[in-house]
């Protein structure tokens, strides 16, 4: 196989890895790209950077002083071949055009993923829904894929980019999330500031587009009389259950996180500890997170997960505004700037990224920033 089967075949892995994770089948990508990448490599040398060790060397100490060992390591297990993906994403050197293409794939699985979501907010009445992915999942992947297809829509003036652009807004506001509405409007506000004319026009674009897609479905909700527009107020609302009861669920956190403050309780076990802690007035027993990323890495990581987190979160975000700084086409990084930037915000009020579906994200935006760096 000559080398420019190689670099095919790898570029077919990655559109193939990014179109699965923006369909919301993060389970599917990790599974396609790891194997195509295990048996088709020759050099079997890793870039192992120190601070993504420290951060998997810090979980890992957090599961075996976990009271719940067995299952953190199990928990752990998972992180780790993540962690593998990551590094296969740190070995593969991108030029331009194939970011570009990659880019398309994952703008694409988004369109599907929104589309499937306008199928079950017609059956369901309520909000965007998938039977695989629900709408804080899909929330997650919408906001990370718009700012990618904002900047792709005014570089290259396709139709394909029109429509996305479009099609990705409306699946958005149909997913009734606060969190990743939250998300990207952070990532617009990064790109208001830090773009040009064009970038800027763009975001404009975007908010005229949001309006529109309010009207459409609210007027929608009217005449079907469905349970939108009572849903979308119920979320508006800041003494709604739902927000009472995550101030339940961040007390009790940090009741658990003052119980465990070195290692914490394990990673991916806060639904064992929490019905201990739970309020009496708060309602549901089983939680599967905090609700919030800083809380939920408290909770499971304490201060040494947490700090080996945020240093590599640190380290990524430092090196992408190096990379802005340094390269002259600066809209590509900036839109994956923007687009990392909704995908954490979006975790200061959820915690879908613990979900191996949508947390691969972190590890694959976080390896091409990386490797565009290292480029440069």
């Amino acid at each position: 196989m000559g080398k420019e089967d190689i670099t095919e075949d790898k570029d077919i892995a990655l559109k193939l890895f990014a179109f699965f994770f923006g369909i919301g089948g993060g389970l599917l990508s990790f599974i396609l790209y790891f194997f195509s990448r295990v048996f088709t490599i020759k050099d079997w040398h890793f870039k192992f950077d120190i601070i993504p060790i420290f951060l998997i060397l810090a979980f890992l100490v957090s599961a075996l002083f976990s009271p719940f060992r067995n299952f953190a390591l199990e928990n752990f297990l998972v992180l780790l071949f993540m962690y593998i993906v990551y590094l296969f994403l740190r070995k593969d050197k991108l030029s331009q055009e194939s970011l570009s293409s990659i880019i398309d794939y994952w703008i694409l699985g988004g369109i599907l993923l929104a589309f499937g979501g306008f199928v079950g907010y017609l059956y369901n009445g309520n909000y965007a829904d998938t039977p695989f992915l629900g709408k804080n999942g899909i929330g997650t992947i919408l906001a990370t894929a718009i700012p990618l297809s904002q900047i792709k829509m005014f570089r290259e003036k396709k139709l394909f980019h029109h429509l996305s652009f479009v099609l990705l807004i409306f699946g958005l506001v149909l997913t009734i999330c606060q969190g990743a509405w939250i998300g990207i409007g952070v990532a617009e506000g990064i790109l208001f500031l830090f773009g040009d004319k064009k970038v800027k026009r763009s975001v404009l674009t975007l908010i005229a587009i949001i309006v529109i897609a309010v009207g459409v479905f609210s007027v929608h909700s009217i005449i079907t009389q469905n349970n939108l527009i009572r849903f979308l107020f119920t979320r508006l609302d800041m003494g709604s259950s739902s927000k009472v009861e995550r101030i339940y669920i961040w007390d009790s956190s940090w009741k658990i996180f003052l119980d465990h403050p070195i290692f914490g309780v394990g990673i991916g076990t806060f639904p064992l500890a929490y019905p201990e802690y739970k309020l009496p007035q708060a309602r549901g027993l089983n939680m599967s997170f905090a609700h919030n990323l800083p809380l939920n890495l408290l909770v499971e990581t304490g201060i040494l997960g947490f700090s080996a987190f945020f240093l590599f979160l640190w380290d990524i975000c430092r090196k992408g505004i190096i990379l802005f700084k340094r390269i002259e086409d600066k809209e590509i990084i900036l839109a994956l700037i923007s687009s990392f930037t909704a995908y954490m915000v979006h975790q200061l009020f959820d915690g879908t990224m613990w979900s191996l579906h949508i947390g691969l994200g972190f590890w694959f935006i976080g390896a091409l920033i990386l490797n565009l760096y290292e480029k440069t």
